[in-house]
């Protein structure tokens, strides 16, 4: 395995009379035959040249490949090379995930997750940006909240695994460009405002000391192409592979933002917006991201739903699979019409709360918190706008390359809700396109997987950087009749029945 961190032990020549060669010299030597451009920074050095004496010159230095050279990061007594470790996250603006991989084997021996930090400054991104616009102490509150992530879900592998941040060579991590900046105390504005551009799309490696993270290695994050097209979809493409094969590919990540990309191993043609965060559940006052309680499935059988539940605990809210299967099933029951309308008398479960129209899908007697569970016509039409602009970013893309959907051969769902979501739901509400179901591919939470892939194979620090060179990032301003494209999408599955057959079928057997 050729992985990103290695552990190599050294018994070298003990210094002496004749021999002058400095001990910092003597092991960059005695590594450079088989790693050739071996470096070592000068906190290194400091951190470690009282010691050097003492190991009797056995020692094992671990090393962090950096694509043009080998730097190393810790230096110990004696052979540990059977405890090679290191951390993949991703950096996401709800939700913060990292895995321990163990790098002799490849095995992920822990995974965590926690909500992101940053969540108290505002539920969506560009509250937090306006919280921290030209406020230096503000931007270093999110900056503190977002290092925090990453020392407590090392906490927390720790007393999972007992290996402890200190074992750890390196960290990378995929995240969206706001999410970087934040990680690196920079101002994010500046993707929000004209001319839209970042203020870095690439920050190379960085030592985790730098940022006060409790361990000696080095931190790396995928680059990002542009404002809302960031490193965390880099490593989605590398998990799907698709920028490696002839056939017209589509790759799709629907979450706080929406990301969209259509091409193949000669191109790649990119959109991307905001997308609210409707598919982690963020819609609902009920909504929750896919934990225990949460509804993740929905069936309407005779009349009579029937939900389960993440662990199979009693319901205490509903994540983004739920919501789509709810809406689906509630579409070919004709429990609402096609603008995402309830149709009142259609079912008991239909009641007026709050002024408004709304679904009960767990009574307080069914319900975890005892309270009802409801999801409200507010709450389908905000979700309407996620659905909306994540079919009209597709459908920009299409347009632009001059196919037709059909030409599509493969479609990788990418997003940590992808793990839940049903494909067929997802297809007649209109999130996807209707294509022939082998088609799509789910891959889950690309973005942790292809930091995890990176750190076992350092090879793809090129691939990452071909991606990149092939992506053209079109602006979602410029593209014509978007608004126009975007009320049309605005309906279950959509206005333009022709583009949804299988749907309309269904419907027709369903309501019969």
């Amino acid at each position: 395995m050729n992985s990103i961190c290695k552990k190599i032990y050294l018994e070298l020549k003990t210094p002496g009379f004749g021999d002058t060669v400095a001990d910092k010299d003597r092991i960059i030597r005695a590594l450079k035959p088989d790693y050739g451009n071996v470096i070592m920074s000068l906190d290194k050095l400091k951190s470690s040249y009282k010691i050097l004496r003492d190991f009797d010159w056995k020692l094992t230095v671990t090393m962090v490949h950096l694509g043009y050279a080998w730097e190393i990061v810790r230096i110990e007594r004696g052979d540990t090379t059977d405890k090679n470790y290191a951390y993949a996250a991703d950096l996401g603006s709800t939700t913060v995930v990292m895995q321990l991989v163990d790098l002799n084997s490849g095995s992920i021996l822990g995974e965590e997750s926690i909500f992101n930090h940053q969540i108290p400054f505002g539920d969506e991104i560009l509250s937090r940006i306006i919280y921290a616009q030209d406020n230096e102490a503000h931007l270093k509150e999110i900056q503190k909240c977002t290092l925090l992530n990453f020392s407590e879900l090392m906490d927390k592998l720790h007393d999972k695994t007992g290996i402890s941040p200190a074992e750890c060579g390196a960290l990378v991590m995929g995240g969206n460009t706001t999410m970087i900046h934040f990680l690196f105390g920079i101002d994010p504005w500046c993707i929000f405002y004209t001319p839209y551009t970042p203020s870095f799309n690439s920050s190379g490696f960085i030592s985790g000391r730098e940022f006060e993270l409790p361990f000696d290695g080095l931190v790396y994050c995928f680059p990002s192409v542009a404002n809302y097209l960031g490193g965390d979809i880099i490593s989605g493409l590398l998990t799907s592979e698709m920028y490696k094969s002839s056939e017209l590919a589509l790759y799709v990540d629907i979450g706080t933002n929406g990301e969209m990309l259509l091409g193949n191993d000669q191109f790649m043609l990119a959109a991307a917006g905001a997308a609210g965060p409707a598919l982690e559940g963020g819609i609902s006052k009920q909504g929750m991201k896919a934990s225990a309680g949460a509804v993740d499935s929905v069936r309407i059988v005779d009349h009579e739903m029937i939900i389960t539940t993440i662990q199979n605990e009693k319901p205490i809210g509903i994540c983004g699979s739920g919501i789509v299967d709810l809406l689906a099933e509630m579409l070919l029951e004709g429990w609402i019409d096609y603008a995402g309308a309830f149709v009142p008398g259609k079912s008991e479960r239909i009641v007026m709360r709050e002024g408004e129209y709304a679904v009960v899908y767990a009574w307080e007697n069914e319900s975890g918190s005892h309270q009802e569970l409801v999801f409200s016509q507010s709450d389908i039409f905000k979700f309407m706008d996620t659905k909306a602009a994540a079919n009209t970013m597709v459908a920009f893309l299409v347009e632009t390359l001059g196919i037709e959907i059909d030409d599509i051969q493969k479609v990788y769902a990418a997003g940590a809700f992808g793990t839940h979501l049903n494909l067929e739901s997802a297809i007649t509400i209109g999130l996807y396109p209707d294509l022939p179901r082998e088609r799509f591919v789910n891959i889950g939470n690309g973005s942790l997987k292809g930091a995890c892939m990176l750190l076992k194979n350092a090879e793809l620090f090129s691939s990452a950087e071909s991606i990149i060179e092939k992506i053209v990032y079109l602006s979602l301003a410029e593209a014509k009749d978007f608004l126009m494209k975007m009320h049309a999408a605005k309906f279950l599955p959509h206005t333009n029945f022709d583009l949804y057959p299988s749907v309309m079928e269904k419907l027709k057997r369903r309501r019969k």
